[in-house]
C-alpha cells in the first residue's frame, strides 16, 4: 500500500490519517491491537521513524494507548465528558440527600469510580490569582489542591484559591472532602456564588502536572480558570482545573433564552 503522491502533508501525518480513518470506521475496533512498527513500515513502504511519529500523533489524540512490551491498542473507552456548565449549578448542589461531590457525580454517571485526594495550605497570591481575587500580590490566600481519580487513574487536577478572611475558620480549610460542595460552604458564610467568569486555554503541562497525571510525552492539557463572584460582585474563589487533552471533552450547556 502506498501514499497519495498528491497529498502534500508529511508522510507521518498521512499515515496517522489513514489509521485514524480505520479507527473511526470501526475497521480497527476498540481494544484491537495495532500492527507493530515493523509491520506498518512494511505495509506502507515507509520508515519505522515515520510509523513511530504517526503512532505518537494518535496517542496524543487519545485514539490509541501503548503498553511496554505489548504494543499499541485502540482506546477502549471514550474521553470523559467534563460538564463545565454544571459544576457551578446551585440547583444540583441543593439536591436533597446529596451524598457525593460534583466530581464523583460526573465520573460515576459515566461508569467509573471517582475519588479525590486533597491538601490545603496558605500561600502568597501570585500576580494572576491576586488579580482575579482583587487582592494585592503576595497577600495570603487559602488553596485547596486536589488530585482527582477515575478508577484509580489520575484524571484531573483542581486548585481552588480563596480570600483568607472568608474561609479561614471554615470546612474549606480541612483536607476532608466537602461532600456538599465548597460553594455551599461559601453560601453559608454569607457569600452566595452568583456568577462565574471562565477562561479556557490549552498548553503543554508543567513537569509537576505531567507527573501527577502520569501523562505521556507530547500530550497537551486544557486549563479552565473559573472566577466565582458573590451577590455583591466580590470575587470569592478562583478555580483552576487541569484536563489532559487525550482524556476529556469539555461541554457547556447554554440557555438561548
Amino acid at each position: 500500500m502506498s501514499f497519495n503522491p498528491a497529498d502534500t502533508r508529511p508522510l507521518y501525518q498521512q499515515l496517522a490519517s489513514l489509521l485514524r480513518a480505520q479507527i473511526e470506521s470501526g475497521e480497527l475496533a476498540p481494544g484491537a491491537k495495532v500492527l507493530t512498527e515493523g509491520q506498518l513500515s512494511a505495509q506502507y513502504a515507509t520508515s519505522r521513524n515515520t510509523v513511530r511519529q504517526a503512532l505518537d500523533v494518535l496517542r496524543n489524540e487519545g485514539l490509541v494507548v501503548s503498553h511496554q512490551g505489548r504494543g499499541s491498542f485502540v482506546r477502549t473507552e471514550p474521553p470523559m465528558r467534563y460538564y463545565a456548565s454544571l459544576t457551578g449549578s446551585r440547583s444540583k448542589r441543593l439536591e436533597s440527600g446529596r451524598r457525593k461531590d460534583t466530581f464523583r457525580q460526573q465520573v460515576e454517571a459515566q461508569g467509573k469510580r471517582g475519588r479525590q485526594v486533597s491538601t490545603v495550605e496558605v500561600v502568597p497570591a501570585t500576580t494572576e490569582i491576586a488579580a482575579h481575587l482583587s487582592l494585592t500580590e503576595g497577600e495570603p490566600v487559602a488553596v485547596r489542591r486536589r488530585v482527582m481519580y477515575a478508577d484509580d487513574e489520575p484524571l484531573q487536577l483542581g486548585d481552588s484559591y480563596y480570600p483568607l478572611d472568608i474561609v479561614q475558620d471554615s470546612e474549606i480549610m480541612s483536607e476532608t472532602p466537602v461532600v456538599r460542595g465548597t460553594d455551599q460552604i461559601l453560601e453559608e458564610l454569607g457569600h452566595i456564588p452568583s456568577r462565574y467568569e471562565d477562561e479556557i486555554t490549552w498548553r503543554m503541562p508543567s513537569v509537576d502536572e505531567a507527573t501527577k497525571l502520569r501523562l505521556s510525552a507530547g500530550i497537551p492539557v486544557g486549563r479552565l480558570l473559573r472566577t466565582s463572584l458573590d451577590q455583591n460582585d466580590r470575587p470569592i474563589e478562583v478555580y483552576q482545573v487541569i484536563l489532559p487533552g487525550d482524556k476529556h471533552v469539555l461541554l457547556y450547556e447554554v440557555d438561548a433564552q
